[in-house]
């Protein structure tokens, strides 16, 4: 039976029997997925793969207990929110040391092809990063993930009028980046 006919729920029955190979094929095969959804709530690369190991490690050592119903994806999904829950908080009360708009905006000689009128992936992911991460998480939570205030209230502790401020300032300190960030590519004009 080759890798890409065995169905991700077959994949977790197996790793739920400490059969490695199942392991390492669900990892490889969720990976990117997983990854995907992890960079919408770090602030960087480096946190992003951090909060992937983090919740893989998780879903492991779940599967060692109870093989979840319905989908792997849907169920790995609310692990990979979770965690990013978890680290922010947890990040929450570490003091920031840098200003954030200063470490990504002011790198001399970045330039970017100035023809094109929609971000890039890769921007996007940079902008949203620039974001202070209760912004980010209720941006994330509400827009990406389709979340109610009330239900955003609920799993992060807070007031539902909270994550609607949170919500309006994350968008409004996104239009700033924004403008920001393509003002400053625009200086860099060749002559």
């Amino acid at each position: 039976m080759s890798d890409k006919t065995v169905t991700l729920e077959d994949m977790a029955v197996a790793c739920s029997t400490g059969q490695v190979a199942a392991q390492r094929g669900l990892y490889k095969r969720l990976y990117p997925y997983v990854m995907s959804i992890a960079l919408h709530y770090a602030g960087q690369r480096e946190e992003a793969e951090e909060i992937t190991q983090d919740s893989f490690v998780k879903l492991f050592y779940q599967l060692r207990k109870t093989v979840p119903t319905g989908s792997i994806r849907a169920y790995m999904s609310r692990v990979v929110i979770n965690t990013s829950i978890d680290l922010i908080r947890k990040r929450k009360r570490q003091p920031i040391t840098e200003e954030i708009t200063d470490r990504y905006l002011n790198k001399a000689g970045r330039s970017r092809n100035l023809g094109s009128d929609r971000l890039e992936e890769a921007e996007i992911y940079r902008l949203l990063q620039m974001l202070p991460p209760s912004y980010r998480l209720v941006f994330n939570l509400h827009v990406l993930e389709g979340y109610t205030h009330p239900e955003i209230g609920e799993k992060l502790g807070i007031s539902e009028g909270t994550s609607k401020s949170n919500l309006s300032k994350a968008r409004k300190k996104l239009k700033q980046l924004a403008k920001d960030f393509y003002q400053l590519n625009e200086a860099y004009d060749f002559e």
